[in-house]
């Protein structure tokens, strides 16, 4: 028999070195473990000190520059901190890599210094020491997987939190946002007499002048006051109030807000709205700025698929501006923006995030918000009732009307389906109408209470243009290139006719007048009576998804590349 070297003192200190480096590796594994589950848990956007220091500087009368210097402080300790913590996580990494290092090493030398003496034969079920053997070798992988994950924690895996501290400094060294005034009712008859929204004055799609141009020519130039070109694609379309033109436009480089002379088309001013988040993928169909801005005659308003919505002035100084969260569904960030000149309205429904919100003009502070069950890409539209006035929402099944002034919701009509994208009608007396493709048409007659479906339609429907109601006339017109007009008391159809192009556009009730342009960019101009009368089909030469909007004597049409004043 082979006499082996047995160095059992030596044996012994290399077991307690493999023990206490064991030890050492467990809670560092378990330190920086947990080290990076509380980093994950942290939502340095909704900080509380850096909310109330950014709701301190949009609300702050004088002294700014002192609050951005506080903002700037903030930043340099949560700066200091975060880095101050990276250096401890890759410390840590190293420690844990030297324990893990030593304890192997220490094992192999236990090993080697007290070996075990062969055994003779084979017993024929597993031996104590077969068992304690395979129970180490389940040990040893399961500390090799917490090794390997911590050091990957360690080393290789980034926290965005150094990218939100980078985006706040940003954020503090832009211009100081401009002195918010105090937020005061605008007049009815100005909203009205402007284009503050999508589809016009409570974005109803009926224009308060009767007065638009119905010919032109877009070659030669005649009856085109101006055509400007658009610095920035998007798919929102124009709003009007007074002189001045706005739109919005982003792409993965950055989100744009842009202003015309609506006199010349020259343009006035380009403001760079500065995401706090990382721009999300969209779809081609729906793009970084599809929201419609807003305006309630003092400041403007966009948000973009970032979730970033922000105020300026009519000169394009930065009032206020907040992060909503980044909009999760399939399409993107749809709805726009509505204003009744002191709050602005948001219908913000998302996968698990279905809610309307609604700020403060000037300050954007929240003025209420309600929470909703479905999820839609609509664009709410405030009507005029005997009650007061209502904001009505669509979503996927039902349609809801909410007190403007507080959010409180009045009254809900199960009567929609599919995905809800245009928005509701109003007759101006008692009639709301809804549609959408894949679900039928409703007219809603409003009665003080929860409204009674008078009638229903189901054949041809849109899926992306809003309906436009007259006093007696409620008009479709469908992403298949149809248009159709009903009995507004009856649901009878009273013309159905059939186009080349389909509609992304809203239809626009102008006076006596309809005017529709298809995605091919031809302007079909028609009688708003029960037979179809066709006045006129003008081409501008390029693709138009954009809803026109109509002031005095004037048609603002957004093309895909230019912007085009019709009138005299």
């Amino acid at each position: 028999m082979n006499e082996f070297k047995q160095r059992p003192v030596l044996g012994l200190i290399a077991q307690s070195v493999a023990l206490v480096a064991a030890l050492l590796v467990l809670v560092v594994s378990v330190l920086l473990i947990a080290d990076h589950v509380r980093l994950l848990q942290m939502d340095p956007l909704n900080d509380p000190t850096l909310l109330e220091l950014r709701d301190q500087l949009a609300n702050t009368t004088d002294g700014s520059e002192a609050v951005v210097e506080q903002i700037r402080t903030y930043d340099f300790y949560a700066r200091r901190a975060f880095f101050g913590n990276q250096e401890q996580r890759r410390a840590g990494g190293a420690l844990l890599l030297v324990g893990a290092l030593v304890c192997f090493a220490a094992l192999k030398l236990s090993k080697h210094w007290k070996p075990r003496l062969p055994t003779v034969g084979k017993p024929d079920t597993p031996s104590h020491w077969e068992m304690n053997n395979l129970f180490r070798q389940l040990m040893a992988g399961t500390a090799v997987f917490l090794v390997a994950l911590s050091l990957f924690l360690a080393f290789a895996v980034q926290s965005d939190l150094a990218m939100v501290l980078e985006q706040s400094v940003e954020q503090a060294e832009m211009p100081a946002p401009h002195v918010a005034q105090a937020s005061l009712p605008v007049p009815a008859e100005e909203l009205k007499s402007n284009w503050p929204a999508l589809r016009g004055p409570g974005g109803l799609g009926v224009a308060h002048f009767t007065s638009a141009p119905v010919s032109w020519d877009v070659e030669s130039g005649d009856g085109v006051l101006w055509k400007s070109e658009i610095p920035v694609f998007g798919f929102n379309s124009p709003i009007v109030w007074g002189n001045r033109v706005f739109m919005s436009g982003a792409d993965e480089e950055g989100q744009e807000v842009f202003c015309f002379d609506a006199d010349t088309g020259e343009e006035l001013w380009l403001k760079t709205i500065v995401s706090t988040v990382e721009l999300p993928e969209v779809s081609e169909d729906t793009g970084h700025a599809a929201p419609t801005m807003a305006t309630d005659g003092t400041r403007v308003f966009a948000i973009f698929a970032s979730g970033e919505l922000a105020a300026l002035d009519l000169d394009g100084n930065l009032v206020w501006q907040k992060n909503l969260g980044v909009p999760e569904n399939p399409y993107g960030m749809g709805s726009s923006l509505l204003s009744d000149g002191q709050r602005l309205f948001v219908q913000y429904d998302h996968e698990e995030l279905q809610k309307v919100m609604a700020f403060d003009c000037a300050t954007g502070k929240p003025a209420w918000q309600t929470a909703r069950h479905h999820i839609s890409w609509s664009t709410p539209a405030l009507i005029e009732t005997e009650a007061g006035p209502q904001l009505i929402l669509n979503d996927e099944e039902n349609v809801t009307a909410y007190d403007p002034a507080t959010g409180k919701q009045l009254w809900t009509v199960t009567c929609l389906g599919g995905e809800v994208a245009p928005s509701p009608a109003f007759n101006g007396k008692d009639i709301v109408f809804v549609a959408n493709e894949y679900a039928q048409a409703s007219a809603l007659k409003l009665n003080g209470g929860t409204p009674e479906i008078l009638w229903q339609y189901d054949e041809y429907l849109p899926e992306i243009s809003s309906p436009v109601a007259g006093s007696n006339l409620f008009f479709i017109s469908t992403s298949a290139g149809d248009m159709i007009c009903l009995d507004a008391a009856t649901g009878d159809v009273k013309w159905e006719q059939e186009f080349d192009d389909g509609f992304s556009s809203s239809p626009v009730l102008v006076g006596d007048r309809i005017y529709s342009i298809d995605l091919g960019g031809i302007v079909y101009i028609m009688e708003a009576t029960d037979e179809y009368k066709e006045i006129a089909r003008i081409e501008m030469g390029e693709a138009v998804y954009a809803t026109p909007a109509f002031m005095d004597n004037r048609i603002y049409i957004r093309g895909e590349e230019y912007l085009y004043c019709i009138g005299k």
